[in-house]
């Protein structure tokens, strides 16, 4: 199918295609591509659709009305953030009283009956909306609530954008005098507050209101501040047509409308304008089905790909959670220029301001105060870090890599798909409790989670993940007799900081292949070398010589996974590999303190005496990969979830072996400066 528009906006809308159930979008057809159009589409009731509108009645096509949703984004649209919902109307649009529209329609029937999948959809909806106070634009912070003192009376005026369709359309006779008289006179003694519309606190676009007041009855509520956070303090809600009018009904408020909004007129609000076509009563519920789940389309920004209410809120879910953990002004210790292009998407929200400093007196010069976060990379802690965290009332968030990052290195300057912040120590140091550790320590797991785990774990296993994928798979011959244990002693970067902190007797390479052929004197023993090693990145290398006094075989530019298929056991210090090797219920040895020993499900040279629970392997892979980490999906833009990203991981590590370009993520030492210079400067772009 073709669609066609006369509009340059609507034409570069993200997923328009999805949206619209077409293959192609045209715009501004001449008369021979129409005769191809299945419809024409213009945005609202903005004048510049007339000539769409013309168009479609000359050729006898179907014209449609399209609009944003409303659970549309994180920020503004106005903004430029990306919709994920999209109202398309055959006969009207919602906001437009002076005719019916397909929602108007579809309320009134009065045949119309919701099926019990549906009501279950939208109950499950509703609860997933009032638990994380998702609105149409999900970006402001929860209003404090000594504004609205419990032994108060409190109404809520809603502010609009002056000239805006919905009040023109909606409201052709509206008086805002008459709505400020009913609020006050109707509700002697109460506080009557009036908030602010977003675009009108943003400067965008005026609202009806100024940020300023004559009357002392009235109290403007001028900062841009979750819808939610502040309807359930209130008794009474007053709108012209806002959507906030909908948002209150949905906490059982009383709403009086002095418009026609699309949810009045059905027997929930008190209605002072009538509205004659509409005469079915409805309930709240029946009124959701019919605007959030029928009337409204979703594409997940994921996918691109159309999706259903339910799958629209958890993306949202992921990002209003992200967005309220990084809503503090953030000063980064340790962050090397190349490596800040790659970790900003991690730290950002619509409010946050990012800072790269060298030490506490360039945090103190950028506004450093109270509320700040401190971020710092591994263990490079700035002299001073206990001033910081007093002043700023929290603790530093310790930065590192997650354990499925990326397809290639990240010493290649390959950006990554996770990262771990901690709070409390960091996962590879085993001389304090961190994050990762209270989690697998004090967590419930629930079934659904476990699950989701077990889905994950048997991915990652089928698909051969690692935490790099930049190896090629090969098949791999191991001489070993029969019924020879069969080891693999997976190498390490040697000043690393898991190495320096996990460690004990045994902490280089070398003197783990000795300690692992001391206590196996009959095993098959292969040594695989770690890639930033093999790639000359990093220290830690063993001559094979050496290495070939202890084991039996040296193997390396293969994928990991491809030696955990055919060993029996793992012996390792700290490396990533035994966790790896749990996933594919191998016996691991660790001659360290890795995060995953010391649960029941390793062998352990140095236990742990913190670690007393015992968990079952979905419970670690569910704390470590799907609680754990930060997941960033480079292709959207957007936060995602541990599943996703190993997704994302299969496509790209496919395409570097369809097109037999693994080479291509092996740099030699001039492509790498070459790509670090450009890391350089974007992190510079990207520098406060």
């Amino acid at each position: 199918m073709q669609a066609a528009t006369y509009s340059r906006g609507i034409a570069k809308i993200t997923h328009l295609e999805a949206f619209l159930d077409v293959d192609n979008i045209v715009l501004s057809p001449s008369n021979r591509q129409l005769q191809a159009t299945d419809f024409l589409v213009g945005w609202g009731r903005k004048s510049n659709t007339e000539k769409a509108i013309l168009k479609a009645q000359q050729h006898r096509m179907p014209y449609l009305t399209l609009e944003d949703g409303f659970i549309r984004s994180i920020g503004l649209g106005r903004e430029g953030k990306q919709s994920l919902s999209m109202i398309v109307d055959q006969k009207g649009i919602y906001y437009d009283a002076t005719k019916a529209s397909d929602l108007e329609n579809m309320l009134n029937d009065s045949n119309k009956r919701f099926s019990s999948e549906q009501r279950a959809t939208a109950q499950t909806a509703i609860t997933l909306i009032l638990k994380h106070q998702i609105s149409k634009y999900n970006s402001a912070k929860n209003a404090p609530e000594d504004l609205f003192p419990k032994e108060e009376k409190h109404i809520l005026i809603v502010d609009q954008v002056a000239n805006d369709a919905s009040l023109a359309y909606g409201a052709p006779g509206f008086n805002l005098d008459a709505l400020i008289s009913a609020a006050i006179d109707e509700n002697p003694g109460a506080k009557i507050h009036i908030k602010l519309h977003p675009e009108n606190i943003a400067g965008l676009r005026a609202g009806l209101f100024q940020h300023t007041l004559n009357n002392p009855r009235l109290h403007l509520i001028s900062e841009d501040y979750n819808p939610y956070s502040i309807l359930k303090f209130m008794d009474k809600i007053y709108v012209a047509t806002s959507q906030m009018g909908f948002e209150a009904l949905m906490l059982g408020k009383k709403v009086i409308c002095f418009g026609s909004p699309y949810y009045a007129g059905w027997g929930l609000t008190d209605d002072r304008v009538t509205i004659q076509r509409r005469f079915t009563r409805r309930s709240f519920e029946e009124l959701f089905i019919a605007a959030y789940i029928l009337y409204s389309r979703y594409v997940n920004p994921l996918t691109g790909k159309r999706c259903e209410i339910l799958e629209a809120l958890q993306f949202l879910i992921t990002q209003i959670r992200y967005e309220q953990l990084n809503q503090s002004d953030i000063y980064c210790f340790g962050i090397r220029h190349w490596t800040r292009v790659n970790i900003n998407p991690f730290l950002q929200s619509n409010r946050n301001k990012i800072h790269y400093v060298k030490n506490i007196e360039e945090a103190y010069q950028a506004g450093f105060g109270h509320g700040s976060q401190v971020v710092i990379w591994g263990t490079r802690h700035p002299e001073g870090l206990n001033q910081l965290e007093y002043l700023s009332g929290k603790p530093a968030l310790i930065m590192e890599d997650g354990f499925l990052r990326s397809v290639g290195l990240g010493s290649d300057f390959v950006r990554p798909s996770s990262l771990v912040l901690d709070q409390t120590g960091i996962y590879f140091d085993p001389s304090k409790p961190s994050d990762l550790e209270i989690i697998l320590k004090n967590k419930y797991f629930s079934e659904e989670l476990l699950q989701q785990a077990k889905r994950v774990r048997h991915k990652i296993i089928e698909a051969q993940l690692t935490k790099y994928n930049y190896e090629p798979n090969r098949e791999i011959s191991i001489p070993a007799p029969e019924n020879t244990t069969v080891i693999l002693v997976p190498g390490q970067v040697e000043d690393d900081a898991s190495i320096r902190l996990g460690c004990c007797t045994v902490n280089t390479n070398l003197g783990l292949l000795e300690e692992v052929r001391k206590q196996n004197p009959s095993a098959y023993i292969i040594y695989k070398p770690h890639p930033d090693v093999s790639s000359g990145n990093r220290r830690g290398k063993v001559n094979h010589a050496e290495a070939e006094k202890y084991c039996n075989q040296v193997i390396d530019a293969v994928n990991i996974a491809s030696l955990l298929d055919l060993v029996h056991e793992v012996h390792t210090m700290t490396s990533l590999v035994g966790f790896e090797g749990l996933l594919r219920a191998l016996k691991v040895v660790t001659y360290g303190q890795p995060f995953y020993a010391g649960w029941g499900l390793t062998t352990d040279r140095f236990p742990i005496p913190r670690r007393t629970r015992k968990l079952t392997l979905d419970q670690l892979v569910a704390g470590t990969l799907l609680q754990y980490p930060r997941y960033f999906d480079w292709e959207s833009g957007y936060f995602t979830d541990c599943e996703t990203i190993i997704n994302k991981l299969i496509d790209t590590r496919a395409k570097a072996e369809k097109n037999k370009n693994f080479n291509r993520l092996q740099p030699g030492y001039a492509e790498r400066q070459v790509r670090k210079l450009g890391k350089i400067i974007k992190g510079l772009s990207h520098a406060h």
